[in-house]
Order: C-alpha cells, then sequence, then structure tokens
C-alpha cells in the first residue's frame, strides 16, 4: 500500500500551495522594492564579464528600475503594451524585467540569439509597441539586426537601448543613464498597477505567457527543493530571458535573500575563480553542460551545493556514473508548462532518448 498520495500529485499539490504563498500577491516589482526597503545596502547582483566585475546594491537596483519605468511612460504606450525585451544573463536584464512590470506593461523575453525572422514572428504576434535589447554585447553588434526587426513589425513604436552608445533613434536605458535624469515614481504608485503576465519567445518566435503569481510559484518550489544551500549565492550562466533561467535566477534570488551572480560571456578561467572567491554556490546552468561540470569534478567537490539545470536531461550525456553530492533539479519548459523535477543518478549516469 502506498502512503500519500502519488509523486505527480504530490507535486502538483506543492505547485498549488508555493502559487497561493503570500509573497506570489506580489508584482517581481513589488518584491524588487520590499529587498530595498529591507535590506538597502545589501548587495542584490553582480555582474562578472568583458568590462569586469560590476555591483549592484538593492537601492541602486531598485532606484535605475524606477527611472526606467518613469521614462517607459514617457513614450506614451497603450496601457499592458507588450515590449519584446532581449535579456542576456545580466544584471540589467533584470531591471529592465522590473521596470517594464512597474511601468504597466507586458515584457515578452527573448533569447538576444533569436533570428529576425523569430523576433519579427514573436513581435507581430503579440503587437509589440516596443523593442529594449542590448545595442552589443560579447563584442557583437546588434544594431542592424534590431533596426530590420523595427522595420518590419509595424506595430513597433520605438527601439531602446540596455547599453551605452545607443544606435540611431534608441533611448538609452543603460544603467549610467539610469543613475539621474528622471524623477522616479513616487513610492505610492511603486507597484500597484495590475499584475500583468510575463511572457517569453522562443527562437523560432512562438510565444507564451504565464502570470508572475505562477512564476514567483515555481521560483518557491525551486527555492524548497534547493534550501539545503541556504543563503548561499546564485550563479547563472543562463539568461532570464526564459522561464526557466527566470524562475531559477533572478526570482529564486529574490525569493531566497541570495546575491545573484551573472557570468557572461562564458570563461572557464574565471568560472573557476569565481568559485573559488564567493565559497560554495547554488548553479544555474544549461543542461548541456552537465557532462562537462561532471568531467571537471565541480558536481563532487563541494564548490556546486545544487544545480539548477535548464532544459532536458535527454539532451545531454552524462559520461561518469560517480556518486553526485549535489542535487540536480531540471527545470524544462512546454509551452505554459513548467517542471521542476530532482533528477535521479540514474538519468545522471546514462543517455535519454
Amino acid at each position: 500500500m502506498q502512503d500519500g498520495p502519488p509523486p505527480a500529485e504530490a507535486r502538483e499539490k506543492n505547485q498549488e500551495l508555493a502559487r497561493a504563498h503570500p509573497l506570489t500577491m506580489f508584482g517581481v516589482d513589488a518584491l524588487v522594492s520590499a529587498c530595498a526597503r529591507l535590506r538597502p545596502d545589501t548587495t542584490a547582483l553582480h555582474d562578472h564579464g568583458e568590462s569586469g566585475d560590476e555591483e549592484v546594491r538593492f537601492t541602486e537596483l531598485d532606484a535605475a528600475a524606477r527611472v526606467f519605468a518613469a521614462r517607459l511612460r514617457e513614450f506614451g504606450l497603450t496601457a499592458g503594451a507588450r515590449i519584446i525585451l532581449c535579456c542576456p544573463p545580466r544584471g540589467y536584464s533584470l531591471i529592465a524585467i522590473t521596470a517594464i512590470v512597474a511601468a504597466g506593461f507586458e515584457p515578452v523575453l527573448a533569447p538576444l540569439q533569436a533570428s529576425h525572422a523569430a523576433l519579427i514572428k514573436a513581435a507581430s504576434a503579440v503587437d509589440a509597441e516596443a523593442l529594449i535589447a542590448p545595442a552589443s554585447f560579447a563584442q557583437l553588434d546588434f544594431e542592424d539586426k534590431l533596426l530590420t526587426v523595427a522595420a518590419n513589425a509595424p506595430s513597433i513604436r520605438f527601439l531602446g537601448s540596455l547599453t551605452p552608445n545607443p544606435f540611431d533613434g534608441a533611448a538609452d536605458f543603460s544603467l549610467s543613464a539610469l543613475s539621474g535624469g528622471s524623477k522616479p515614481p513616487t513610492p505610492e504608485n511603486w507597484g500597484l498597477g495590475d499584475r500583468l503576465s510575463i511572457g517569453v519567445a522562443d527562437k523560432q518566435g512562438a510565444t507564451v505567457f504565464l502570470s508572475q503569481s505562477a512564476l514567483q510559484g515555481h521560483s518557491l518550489d525551486l527555492v524548497r527543493k534547493t534550501r539545503r544551500g541556504g543563503a548561499a549565492p546564485i550563479v547563472s550562466l543562463v539568461s532570464p530571458g526564459s522561464f526557466g533561467g527566470l524562475i531559477a535566477g533572478p526570482l529564486a534570488a529574490l525569493l531566497s535573500g541570495a546575491e545573484l551572480h551573472f557570468l557572461a560571456p562564458f570563461k572557464a578561467a574565471v568560472f573557476l575563480r569565481l568559485l573559488d572567491s564567493i565559497g560554495p554556490v547554488r548553479l544555474v546552468a544549461p543542461a548541456a553542460i552537465l557532462p562537462d561540470l561532471r568531467r571537471s569534478g565541480l558536481l563532487d567537490n563541494g564548490a556546486v551545493l545544487s544545480c539548477s539545470a535548464i532544459g532536458e536531461l535527454g539532451e545531454t550525456k552524462i559520461a561518469h556514473a560517480l556518486p553526485v553530492s549535489c542535487p540536480i533539479i531540471t527545470i524544462s519548459t512546454k509551452g505554459a508548462a513548467v517542471t521542476i523535477s530532482m533528477a535521479s543518478q540514474t538519468n545522471l549516469a546514462t543517455s535519454v532518448a
């Protein structure tokens, strides 16, 4: 006789409980604002990449998002307008998501590497009124790509740049430009609007939306599964431009009180130095790199307390069936369905078709 509900029912019940958690009553903007009030001088996130290490405190994150939101409202967008946001794994992506939600618009997150055709398809399908992306990233220039998308998606009314030196006609939403100049909204107007959904566009341009409460519910489920990591830093190698990356990176960090570290573009030497400098971490990584992590010994030597693998384990193969000291949690999405599950050692030791 089986004690308790079967695994599928238990998972569904846990997700229902997570969605009913009081924190899921608030939008992403309200979570950021609350962190800024409760822990003003605490570091919210670190960027490790081309320009060295950059640190952003919660007060700075909150202030930048407020100015971003105020400037967005100046463009006269329709209430609830959808904005295509191409997000690399950097802190300014979280600032942009927070600001778009706070301003009363819906972000539609897209991978930076999406093709012209995919972005045009996504923008046209959701009648996006704006396209915001970095003008350049990892020594690649995106000006021509973004201008082409804007020219072929008639609903787009303006372009915005997340990095300094924006291209012609693009509004400057870089962190340096947000440090002053616009008066932020007053606190009583912050996060009190309708909590709209967040969308994601895949590499083919297909779009799907989830409520913020559902996303936070999934993130709380993940935090529960990785609670043995305590308040250990979260290091994300994944863009928040997907449901999995958003759930395991920014949302998990906000809900657990952990520092969030983005490393992009990825360099092995920088990654190893980061692990040495900040101690054991909770890692967010593409499922496809699990074999490399396993071969390197990082899943067994205590450097990684848990690993949230974004994608299906069937996409990868772990060559050596060694004991794994850290839990591996897979986060896979199919349309609006998000599945968060603990990976078994059997799955890690074999190739899954």
